[in-house]
């Protein structure tokens, strides 16, 4: 009988005394703490590279002061025409937030809270990509979603019962992605970025003046385009492109605009990199690095062209051009 009962209270023990080990076994791989940021948006257009949330408010205008008739015609005609378009146009202009992440990432955005009123003319939108004076990035032609499907528009119906939560979730095809908002009244809005590394990234917006970025079809059928928002001297290295026969040529050819694979190199006034000016289209295959050239360009991109037969690959150095690289420019856009 002391035995048992020995056995028993020892077993007791021990379990007391396990119990902190089993406990702490749970926290041997803690989460990791998300660090929180808090960004105030100031600028109709506002650059963002840092994870957090980002928050709009715009308050409503003050009431109207007490003033006579008289007091209130002559202070009018004292503002010129032109002064008051502008502050008509600046109560309904349309900005916006521009996403920008590492060359391996895609964007995340969601809406934590917004507070845009659709009946006031209040509108915001997910862009999967950027848009500048109408032109996208990347290209009609070089993103694998139509137009229609890359914008969505959202506001708040306040007519709408039962009301439902106005939290949304976005996330890019690349790099940049863009959240446009129009609040002509009052309004808010609280959106949370976060970046996700990806595997195989396609179009790139640059965000560094000086980088190597490397570029591949991963042998799909596609277009993919690196593109810097400034003129840009370029170089190439650990070049791939093209057929065998094309590959085994002495020389890199660096006209290749016969060829269906090919690397083009060039510039263009704005984001829309489709009718842009080609420098150069480059082929064939070597190891060493290239010769710059400098492309004197509002945007300057590096787009290729793969038809999904071979395995397209190159590595890109790019670095901000300057009065000193005019003597290796291969273009000069019309300003």
């Amino acid at each position: 009988m002391k035995l048992v009962v020995y056995v028993y209270v020892s077993m007791i023990v021990l379990g007391v005394q396990a119990w902190p080990t089993v406990k702490r076994s749970f926290e041997l791989y803690p989460a990791a703490a998300m660090p929180y940021n808090e960004h105030r948006i100031a600028d109709c257009m506002h650059v963002a590279s840092e994870p957090g949330d980002y928050i709009f408010k715009k308050a409503a205008p003050p009431p109207p002061f007490n003033f006579n008739r008289d007091s209130a015609l002559l202070e009018l005609d004292a503002v010129a025409g032109d002064q008051l378009e502008a502050a008509a146009a600046a109560a309904g202009s349309v900005c916006g937030l521009y996403v920008i992440g590492e060359p391996d990432t895609i964007v995340e955005i969601t809406m934590k809270h917004y507070d845009v009123n659709c009946e006031s003319g209040g509108l915001m939108a997910f862009v999967d990509g950027w848009e500048l004076n109408g032109e996208y990035f990347p290209a009609v032609k070089d993103h694998h979603r139509v137009l229609e499907d890359r914008v969505y528009e959202f506001c708040n119906n306040n007519k709408q019962w039962p009301r439902f939560s106005n939290k949304k979730f976005f996330r890019s095809s690349q790099n940049a992605a863009l959240l446009q908002y129009r609040i002509p009244a009052r309004g808010s809005f609280v959106a949370n970025v976060r970046f996700h590394k990806i595997t195989q990234p396609c179009n790139i917006l640059v965000q560094d003046t000086a980088a190597v970025y490397k570029m591949s079809n991963y042998g799909h059928a596609r277009n993919c385009t690196l593109s810097a928002l400034f003129p840009a001297a370029i170089s190439l290295g650990s070049l791939r492109i093209g057929s065998k026969a094309v590959r085994a040529q002495e020389k890199v050819n660096y006209d290749c605009h016969l060829f269906e694979d090919r690397l083009e190199i060039g510039g263009s006034a704005g984001l829309d990199t489709t009718g842009m000016e080609l420098a150069s289209d480059v082929c064939g295959a070597t190891n060493e690095l290239g010769p710059e050239q400098a492309v004197f360009c509002g945007v300057t991109s590096v787009r290729l062209v793969s038809t999904g037969r071979y395995q397209n690959q190159a590595a890109v150095i790019i670095r901000k051009a300057d009065e000193h690289d005019l003597d290796i420019a291969t273009l000069l856009c019309a300003l």
